[in-house]
């Protein structure tokens, strides 16, 4: 009978996460991620040796990426099955919460910067003078012009 000795060893590196898992007798089974079996990339089928394990990267099979304020980072998270039998589910077959935190760091930067001033730009454009004309047209403003004028009469 095999199962795993120990605490799992977990790697929270730069862009993935990788598991190793310290087994009693050589692991003949395979190690994956929870619910993506089927994809080659999240699973581990090697086996032979006293360890087992799988190395995830963070924007493959699911690993899930949270924000947290307090403290500032991000949480790196994923689920993984460790599986002693190469088809069948065993008693000791285990299922892990893997969690990697990875601190902001409050960074000041600053560096010299000369802005030069904004160039302006002379537009000029030589506009005509408009010219006023006033008139007295006969019945409404689509009259004819009137030299004289009757009290009462439609200009």
């Amino acid at each position: 009978d095999n199962n795993v000795e120990g605490e799992p060893e977990i790697e929270c590196g730069p862009t993935s996460i990788t598991v190793n898992f310290n087994t009693r007798n050589a692991f003949q089974g395979h190690v994956f991620v929870k619910g993506l079996y089927d994809q080659a990339n999240c699973r581990n089928d090697e086996g032979g040796r006293q360890v087992a394990g799988i190395e995830l990267a963070f924007d493959t099979c699911n690993v899930a990426r949270t924000r947290s304020l307090n403290p500032k980072g991000i949480f790196v998270s994923t689920t993984v099955i460790i599986s002693f039998h190469p088809q069948f589910v065993t008693k000791v077959d285990g299922a892990y919460r893997i969690e990697c935190f990875y601190m902001e760091a409050d960074k000041t930067v600053s560096a010299d910067l000369e802005v030069s001033d904004l160039t302006t730009a002379f537009q000029t454009a030589l506009v005509p003078m408009p010219v006023c004309k006033y008139e007295i047209l006969d019945n409404g403003p689509t009259g004819e012009p009137v030299k004289f004028a009757s009290v009462g009469q439609h200009v």
